[in-house]
């Protein structure tokens, strides 16, 4: 089987872990903030960037009927093709997806009267280029949303993970560990970024979510997990072998520490948003 092909599975395998967890039980949180605090225009055009596999931007085609006009962008072609595939059975002429990234949209400028756009696993570098792209592409007066997680996110998994390099006499792995901690921007630092890209009026909404794991066992094998987040927190250590120890060792003292209960680990989820 050749490389090609394999990326090509890898990819569709991750498109569908993705409308079958990471949708629902992460995007769930992010949808649910931009549609308490989104006033949708009557008509127009809308876009909603890093759409994955376009539940909210079928949700906002059903509320806005053919009036409007919905474009979903997403850098992945097979999470688009499960997205076309929803979009046809509901019959939503008036929305396409198209590939794109939140940092390269490929549209034209002053477009929309609305923009979404979810970078909640946009690497932080990334994240003023996207604020500058999705106002480029916005119309004069309109709204530009972000959705996003700021600092505090994830701090319990933090915690036990300086445990486990104390435990095992890593110490000298801290330093990388509390740059994990400290990358993700504070609100304020988020709100700055958006006035940077010319928006206007911004104000943002943060909400703690809450995700329970019934054990360990369960947080390291949750696809949200495994398959987002963990590689890169454990790409601190040198090699396999030193990640192969240190996660047995989280595993344990999460076991130890939950004390038959869940193990929760939540998030900051935040919306910032502003009127170019």
């Amino acid at each position: 089987m050749n490389e090609q092909l394999i990326n090509r599975q890898d990819a569709r395998e991750e498109a569908y872990l993705y409308d079958l967890y990471v949708s629902p039980q992460w995007r769930e949180t992010f949808n649910e903030l931009l549609d308490a605090e989104l006033k949708l225009p009557d008509r127009g055009t809308v876009l909603d960037a890093g759409c994955g596999t376009g539940d909210f931007a079928l949700s906002l085609a059903l509320r806005l009927g053919p009036l409007a006009s919905v474009i979903g962008v997403d850098p992945s072609e097979e999470r688009l093709s499960i997205a076309r595939a929803k979009a046809s059975v509901k019959n939503l002429d008036h929305l396409v997806f198209r590939t794109g990234t939140l940092t390269a949209l490929g549209l034209p400028g002053d477009e929309f009267d609305l923009v979404t756009g979810d970078a909640s696993m946009l690497p932080v570098s990334e994240l003023q280029a996207a604020f500058a792209e999705m106002t480029r592409v916005a119309k004069a007066g309109a709204t530009v949303a972000l959705v996003l997680t700021t600092r505090g996110s994830f701090d319990e998994f933090f915690s036990i993970y300086w445990e486990g390099l104390y435990e095992l006499g890593l110490l000298e792995y801290t330093p990388g560990l509390e740059a994990l901690i400290t990358e993700r921007q504070t609100v304020s630092d988020v709100e700055r970024m958006a006035r940077l890209a010319g928006l206007r009026n911004v104000r943002s909404v943060t909400r703690k979510q809450r995700f329970d794991f019934l054990d360990a066992a369960a947080f390291f094998s949750a696809p949200i997990m495994n398959g987002y987040f963990l590689p890169g927190w454990l790409a601190l250590m040198p090699d396999d072998a030193a990640r192969l120890r240190l996660r047995r060792t989280l595993a344990t003292i999460i076991d130890r520490e939950r004390h038959h209960m869940d193990f929760d680990v939540s998030i900051k989820a935040t919306i910032a948003i502003g009127q170019k």
